[in-house]
Formats: C-alpha cells, sequence, structure tokens
C-alpha cells in the first residue's frame, strides 16, 4: 500500500516499513509500529523549540520519537531520529498528556524527530492534549500530503517549519524530489490561522536560496517570522561552510528588505534575537543565546504594539515567569548531551551506533542527565564521567587507558600552575559581550591552570553564558582573553567588536585574544588538550610541551588518525578524516 502521510509516497508492505521505518501494514491498513511511542518528554520554555512569537516565556512539554523521512546532511539529531527499534520504554500519548497536565504546562511540542514519521502517533496525542485543554505544535520539515496537512492543521496550534533551501536541488539533498510542497503547505497552514515560524539554515554560498526563500515567505506575508540558523559543522561538513556571525549577521539584514520580522540564531552575542519594530526600528523585546538553537526573553514581554502604533505578530499572552530548563534539559540540548557521550564512547573505541545507543538508553533518564551534566563541568569529575560511560559499555579498561592519557597531562599542567597563579582571564562564546557562565567547564580549565577566571565574578546564570556590559571587561582588565572552541567568531571580527565597544583591556590592546581550537574546550575528551593550549598561551614557554604533538597523540590513540590529517569540524564526538556533501543545507530539526 501507498503511504499518504507525505509527498514521499512510500510502499508500505510486508517487506518494507518505508522512508521512515515506522509504519507497517495490517488488514491493509497503515498504522503506526505498535513498538513506536515517545521516548522523552522534558518541560522546556518556548524560545528553545524555537518560537519567538507564540505564547513568549511559555512553559510547554516537548516529546520526541524517532524516524524521519528525510535524510538530510549534518543533522543535529541524526542518531536519535534515524534508528527505529531503540528497545527502550516508550510514553504514550495519554502518558505524555498527563505528565503535561502534572507538570503546568501550556501544551505539548514534538521536537528532534520529524513527527511525519510518527504521524499516527502525534495526531493521537494531539487529539487528547486538546481534550485536556492543551496547546500542540511541533518542529517538522512540513513535507506532507495536502490530505494530511487538512487534517493536522485542524489538530495543531503551531509549527516551526524548517525549510532546506528554495531550490528542488537544495531538497534533493535531502532525499527528496521538490521544495514545492513545503510552501504549498505554509501558505495552507497560514491560511488555517495556524502560527507558522520558519527557520532556514545558512551556510557560505547559499545566500541566493536564503533570499528566494524570503522573497516566496514574503509573498504569503512578510509577517511570518523568519529565523536563520547559522550553520554549524557538528557532522562532517568542512568547517569552511560556517559562516561567521558578522557573515549571518549581514545577510539577516538583506532578509529583511523583504520580511518583517528575521532573526538570528546559533550566533552568541548577536542583537538579532531581538526583536525589533520594522517600521521604527524601535527595541520592542530583548533575548539572549540559550544553547544550539535556542534563545531565551531576558524580561517578560508584555506590549506587542510600538509606540508607532505598529503591532506585533504574536499569538497568545506572555509568561510573567520564564521556566528555565535544567542541565540538558530543552530543545536541541538534550542531541548535545548525546554527542558528549558519543565523544567519551568514540574515544573508547566503539564506533557502533547500535552499541552507542545502547549506552544512551541507559543513561537517558533525567536523573543521571543531570549526574552527567555536573560531572563534565570539572577537569577531576569528568574522570568520574568516563568510568560512569565506561562501565555501562563494559569496557573499563579502554576507559582506563583515556583517563590515564589525561591525568598524566592533567599532572603536567597542575604543576605549572603551583609556580604561576593570578593571571586574569575572560572566557567568551562568538561575541566579547558573551560571558560563560561561572561554572563551566571552560572556566574551570582556566583555574586549574592557575589563572583567574573573572567569569567567576558573574552572580546571574544563562545557558551557556550571559550578555555582560563593556564596563565589567574594562574594569577587571583581563590580561588573556579566549573565545569558545564551540561556536566562535573570527579574530578579526572579534577585535572589532572590542574597538566598536571600546573595550581596552590589556588582553585586547596587547593582542593577547586567542580562539580555542574547535571542540578543545568542552563536550569532549579533546578538553586536555585545551588545556594544555590554555596553559600554553597564558604562560608562554614555561609548559615545556609541544601542543601539536600532544595533539598527534591523542588523535592517533584515540580516532586512529594523525592531527594532520583530521578537518576540524564543531562535532564532539571526532574530527573528520574523510569527504563530504558539499551541498549541504544541514537540517534544523530532525
Amino acid at each position: 500500500m501507498k503511504c499518504r502521510v507525505c509527498e514521499i509516497g512510500c510502499d508500505i508492505n510486508d517487506h518494507s516499513k518505508g522512508r521512515c521505518g515506522t509504519y507497517v501494514s495490517v488488514d491493509n491498513t497503515i498504522i503506526q509500529d505498535p513498538a513506536i511511542g515517545y521516548m522523552g518528554a522534558y518541560p522546556i520554555s518556548i524560545e528553545t523549540v524555537p518560537m519567538l512569537h507564540f505564547y513568549p516565556s511559555g512553559k510547554f512539554l516537548q516529546v520526541f520519537s524517532t524516524g524521519c523521512n528525510f535524510q538530510c546532511p549534518g543533522c543535529v539529531a541524526r542518531l536519535l531520529a534515524s534508528n527505529k527499534s531503540l528497545g527502550w520504554p516508550t510514553l504514550s500519548p495519554s502518558q505524555v498528556v498527563s505528565k503535561a497536565v502534572q507538570q503546568d504546562c501550556k501544551g505539548v511540542v514534538s521536537t528532534l524527530n520529524e513527527p511525519a514519521a510518527n504521524y499516527y502517533l502525534f495526531r493521537e496525542l494531539a487529539i487528547q492534549a486538546k481534550e485536556n485543554g492543551l496547546l500542540v505544535g511541533c518542529s517538522t520539515n512540513c513535507y506532507f500530503t495536502d490530505d494530511t496537512l487538512g487534517e493536522l492543521g485542524k489538530l495543531v496550534d503551531f509549527m516551526n517549519v524548517g525549510i532546506k533551501g528554495y531550490s528542488n536541488r537544495s531538497y534533493r539533498t535531502c532525499g527528496v524530489s521538490s521544495s514545492i510542497p513545503v510552501f504549498r503547505n505554509i501558505a495552507m497552514l497560514f491560511g488555517m490561522g495556524v502560527h507558522v515560524e520558519v527557520s532556514v539554515v545558512y551556510h557560505r554560498g547559499n545566500e541566493g536560496e536564503l533570499l528566494q526563500v524570503a522573497k516566496t515567505l514574503s509573498e504569503i506575508s512578510p509577517t511570518i517570522p523568519i529565523q536563520v540558523m547559522r550553520f554549524i559543522p557538528f557532522g562532517d561538513a568542512p568547517i569552511e561552510l560556517e559562516p561567521s556571525i558578522g557573515e549571518a549577521e549581514r545577510i539577516c539584514t538583506s532578509l529583511s528588505d523583504y520580511m518583517d520580522h528575521v532573526y538570528l540564531f546559533n550566533s552568541p552575542g548577536t542583537e538579532l534575537l531581538n526583536t525589533y519594530c520594522p517600521k521604527c526600528g524601535d527595541l520592542l523585546a530583548e533575548r539572549e543565546f540559550h544553547g544550539p538553537m535556542g534563545s531565551r526573553l531576558l524580561k517578560p514581554w508584555t506590549k506587542h504594539t510600538c509606540n508607532c502604533g505598529y503591532v506585533v505578530p504574536v499569538t497568545g499572552t506572555t509568561a510573567i515567569e520564564s521556566y528555565s530548563e535544567a542541565g540538558f534539559m530543552g530543545g536541541y540540548r538534550i542531541s548535545r548531551a548525546f554527542g558528549m557521550v558519543h565523544a567519551v564512547l568514540t574515544c573508547m573505541g566503539i564506533l557502533d551506533e547500535r552499541k552507542m545507543l545502547e549506552v544512551w538508553r541507559d543513561i537517558s533518564d533525567t536523573d543521571t542527565l543531570m549526574q552527567i551534566h555536573h560531572l563534565i563541568q570539572q577537569p577531576c569529575s569528568y574522570l568520574e564521567f568516563i568510568s560512569l560511560i565506561a562501565e555501562k559499555a563494559g569496557i573499563q579498561e579502554q576507559g582506563e587507558q583515556l583517563s590515564s592519557f589525561i591525568k598524566k597531562r592533567m599532572e603536567l599542567v597542575h604543576s605549572l600552575a603551583a609556580e604561576n597563579s593570578g593571571h586574569p582571564v575572560y572566557y567568551c562564546m562568538g561575541s566579547p559581550l558573551f560571558a560563560l557562565n561561572a561554572g563551566r567547564m571552560e572556566n574551570n580549565l582556566v583555574n586549574f591552570a592557575g589563572g583567574q577566571s573573572i567569569n567567576k565574578l558573574f552572580q546571574k546564570e544563562g545557558k551557556p553564558g550571559i550578555n555582560v556590559q563593556p564596563g565589567f571587561i574594562n574594569e577587571h582588565n583581563p590580561k588573556t582573553i579566549f573565545i569558545s572552541g564551540f561556536l566562535s567568531r573570527p579574530l578579526y571580527e572579534f577585535y572589532s567588536q572590542c574597538q566598536q565597544y571600546s573595550i581596552e583591556a590589556d588582553a585586547v590592546m596587547e593582542q593577547r585574544v586567542y580562539a580555542i581550537p574547535p571542540s578543545w574546550d568542552f563536550g569532549s575528551p579533546r578538553w586536555i588538550l585545551g588545556l594544555l593550549y590554555i596553559a600554553d598561551k597564558m604562560y608562554p614557554g614555561k609548559l615545556g610541551v609541544d601542543i601539536k604533538k600532544e595533539a598527534d597523540e591523542f588523535y592517533r590513540r584515540f580516532y586512529g588518525m594523525s592531527f594532520e590529517d583530521a578537518h576540524p569540524n564543531r562535532s564532539f564526538h571526532r574530527p573528520s578524516s574523510s569527504g563530504w556533501p558539499r551541498n549541504i543545507m544541514g537540517c534544523t530539526h530532525a
């Protein structure tokens, strides 16, 4: 039988479950595979979906399952979304609804994997949620047939549609033939009164695609919020495809010629997460970076009308108190948690995806994830994290080998720190005005190396950091500044911003600002190389080791490649050593 959930139209029979791998045929009827359920349910703030103009700061229950009808290179949740039968306990729609009600959520939202892969499951969830007075939404590639969308549009209140590009070519990269159904469906949803926001990935070379997307959306309505996701090469994609934050800000300015509200994500410190009046330019709502593809309001956004009279298209009321997710909970940070587990398993020689997911199943409960969140923030406790994962995987010997390598280098830095201390350091991410949280691993690496992280003076917390004023940096005058290896900014842009903001700390004036190599300071056992790098930059010539030789030994022992042969990317689990698809759109959800 031909599946009519999405435009791919797979044949579902005794020998095939279709592209998604989640449907079966029973008595000439296509149904959801009975083994499929929701694998996680976590309260989140709506801005981490992300949705910016829908019930601002509202608390929703995020759910996800498995399966996807697309095959996008660079997908941020590929392993979690693409595996079909993971063999762990799942939640039924009624259990999800009960959790949402018990935890006082405004609604439920499906993210991480594509709801088209779980259409019948999601439809039942939507029906039960509505019966209990809950709002319903999802993140989706929106490749539904018009018949399916006609039914679904009556059940959902909001959708974040991930657009891969304008051309058919951009959609063929994801394994489907055409972009036409997506724009047709956005127009259909908008006409049905569903609140729609769209997200589109920006990588170097697809500027023309983004402009065409904006032009096409403007013909539906220029009021639809468009979220530009700066491409981050989490997979095997080359780091050269990653645009700088400055480049991304410029393309957003171009898109604003067509759309009223353009937002920039994955760019810590950018002002383009804020809402501005498209008529007079006044600031109406202020946000800051809140993890991959997430944001948060800095104060309640209760007034949606500008002084000039323009009314921002916002659906629903604003929560006065914003919900704050703990640890790895919420939005796409759950996929980052998986990436960190993946990174340790890779260094211990576990490359089989099935085995990785089995370990993830054993540690994916809320309590264990919170435990891991705390363990990965300190150099010493990170070794406990390695032991935990090695034990779950049954490879304690490999875990000890990895820990032994790290301990030896820690001892070297500890000896250096005992003779040199008090060096003031500032640690930021992407922008000089986005400071990493005081308790994060990066700042603890600085202190372990004998430095004095001025970030430790912060009273406020955010995920992964907070916006600060230039005066804070000038007042505490760091001698060295490090830019995170996770979400970075080229040094020429960084120094330009320092000049723009009148930042005159010694580190800036003496050009002692350093960008940490990708994934050398957080998320991966490679942080031990970052620790050596930090100590070497703080105390030039005193460490007594060749950083490149140390990196080469690490890469050969734990990745099976030389440092010279490794291609840098932002992935936690390993650098790339092979070819990659050159025409990459990335993926904003599944």
